[in-house]
């Protein structure tokens, strides 16, 4: 097994809202198991990549690639390895009245298994942070976000019975509309195949993510030529285009006349 962690436990001071006890990275072999008969901790584990099992509260789970599973304070579980393909994971344990306040309002009572989500670039982040050179404090509070981000992410993948695979790429487009696309990211992102992001996604909506990403844009943009004085090279940076001419280019190809002259039609 390797493993590579930071303990923050000598920075902790137990007023803060939230703390930072450990962050890790666990490349596990066959071998790897852990029992806790009354947990003292509190944490978010994904699942890089592998399988394995969670028996927590009486629940039996199989947390896999692209799972997040919760471990909470208190708890009694134990969690182990598929021999052939175990996992590898990226973890962080925390406690505060911040993080009882996530947990109380944005994960739902009593489960522990969060299945496929996209969440790896914050797990990533968190991590990276943990090995950063920044002071503690700086540290815990750029972390905050990004467990921010998690729990809403959760949240609103639990909000209804069930949530797709389309919504969730749908989602990640809508967050990305002022940067450029990358469906490379967006496949590690949701641990999908390009080919099957893309299908999955026009036999729901009927047009490919790019085409929907690129539509957005443009309603993006138009609400800013509409009611903005915003220049069109400042819209065209803004919305990630190479330049404005190419910005002005796709405008155009969509709409039938120029941002220039659409601003100007609309502010009639």
């Amino acid at each position: 097994m390797i493993e590579n962690f930071r303990n923050f436990t000598s920075s902790i001071n137990k007023d803060d809202p939230l703390s930072v006890w450990i962050v890790g990275e666990t490349f596990c072999d066959k071998s790897f198991k852990i029992y806790r008969e009354n947990s003292d901790l509190t944490a978010l584990e994904y699942i890089v990549s592998g399988k394995g099992t969670l028996d927590i509260e009486g629940q039996h789970l199989t947390p896999s690639k692209g799972d997040v599973f919760f471990l909470k304070e208190g708890t009694e579980h134990s969690y182990e390895v598929d021999d052939v393909d175990p996992w590898h994971k990226i973890w962080i344990v925390f406690y505060g009245s911040f993080a009882d306040a996530l947990i109380e309002n944005y994960l739902p009572k009593d489960t522990y298994l969060f299945n496929n989500c996209a969440v790896k670039s914050y797990f990533e982040e968190i991590y990276k942070l943990s090995t950063s050179d920044f002071p503690y404090d700086v540290m815990v509070n750029k972390i905050n976000i990004q467990l921010l981000k998690i729990f809403m992410y959760i949240r609103d993948m639990t909000k209804f019975d069930s949530v797709d695979l389309a919504e969730v790429i749908k989602k990640f487009l809508d967050d990305s509309i002022e940067e450029e696309l990358n469906l490379d990211k967006l496949c590690s992102e949701v641990n999908y195949s390009k080919n099957y992001v893309i299908n999955v996604f026009k036999e729901k909506y009927g047009i490919t993510p790019y085409k929907y990403f690129i539509e957005k844009k443009i309603e993006v943009s138009k609400s800013y030529l509409t009611h903005t004085d915003v220049s069109i090279g400042d819209i065209a940076k803004m919305l990630h285009y190479a330049d404005q001419q190419y910005f002005s280019t796709v405008f155009k190809n969509s709409q039938g006349i120029s941002p220039l002259k659409f601003r100007r039609l609309t502010r009639k």
